[in-house]
């Protein structure tokens, strides 16, 4: 697999599978290895303090020599989106409501309240992650995403945008035409244009920048949820990087650990089977948590070599 030139390392899968840890372990070893490698979440439920056993927050945070850490927190999404494009919100609803008569607090309180949409939410995300690639300070961004449904959410969001914003252009070109457009503004046909072209750049973005990796147990549920997700990508056309089982039985002879390897095993095989020519990474149930650089290198090591990094 030739990953020289892929910028983004993308897990996702159902809730609770193990993206996390696995993702980390991952960054671990490519940093371990001599990889400036930075790891984010965007899960609404990070768990990456835990996993390192370091308190990580909103900031850069170091964990080893070429390895950081952040979480990426919907109040700084929504905070990015306020700083970037409220200005063009602003100007936009300027046409229909009294912003500029309005308080201070009045217009800050409005674009809050706007920046909370999720189709803005994802966008701004995708835009944040396609400047961190872009900044080059890193050879690897790993990311670790939120649960299965909003992951797709995300992944769809930059072509449902751009379809709705070609055809919002058309509508506030005739508003433009009504109001006049005002020399030394933007018109709003201007403002809706270049939305469109950023949402064609995170599509391009995702496709050529970023490997995705999916994460499952040999569970129904998350079996199911797997099959979804790379029928999505499949269809999409994104690149995918591998599949890794995580929380595979062992045998040690008992009876208990037979039986569920036994109830695992048709899970196992339909996961290999979705696959397809892809790398699958396997990772044995263990007793104790894998939280540490220590353990997470050890795993890493093993999932590095199982899907060829």
């Amino acid at each position: 697999m030739n990953t020289s030139k892929t910028k983004i390392f993308f897990f996702g899968g159902k809730g609770g599978v193990g993206k996390t840890t696995c993702s980390a372990a991952i960054a671990v070893k490519l940093a371990s290895n001599g990889i400036k490698t930075l790891h984010i979440t965007s899960d609404p439920a990070p768990s990456l303090s835990d996993i390192y056993c370091t308190k990580i927050g909103g900031t850069l945070t170091s964990i080893i020599p070429g390895l950081h850490a952040m979480e990426i927190t919907q109040e700084k999404v929504a905070g990015v989106w306020k700083e970037k494009f409220g200005p063009d919100f602003l100007h936009i609803l300027s046409h229909i409501l009294d912003v500029e008569g309005m308080l201070q607090e009045g217009r800050l309180d409005l674009l809050d309240y706007i920046g909370t949409a999720p189709s803005l939410r994802e966008e701004t995300l995708l835009d944040m992650i396609r400047e961190m690639a872009g900044e080059g300070k890193y050879q690897r961004i790993i990311w670790d995403t939120a649960p299965a449904g909003e992951t797709l959410k995300l992944l769809g969001m930059p072509k449902l945008m751009k379809q709705h914003l070609r055809a919002g252009t058309k509508v506030y070109e005739a508003v433009d035409r009504l109001a006049g457009a005002v020399s030394h503004r933007k018109t709003l046909a201007n403002i809706m244009e270049e939305w469109v072209c950023r949402s064609e750049e995170l599509a391009r973005f995702l496709k050529e920048k970023t490997l995705f990796f999916i994460v499952a147990n040999p569970e129904a549920l998350v079996v199911n949820q797997a099959e979804r997700i790379l029928g999505f990508l499949r269809d999409s056309e994104f690149d995918l990087g591998g599949l890794i089982i995580n929380r595979i039985a062992g045998t040690d002879g008992s009876g208990f650990l037979e039986e569920m390897r036994q109830k695992q095993e048709p899970y196992i095989q339909k996961l290999i089977a979705l696959s397809g020519a892809m790398p699958v990474g396997k990772v044995p149930m263990r007793v104790e948590e894998i939280r540490g650089i220590a353990p997470l290198k050890d795993l890493g090591e093993k999932l590095l070599t199982d899907l060829g990094l």
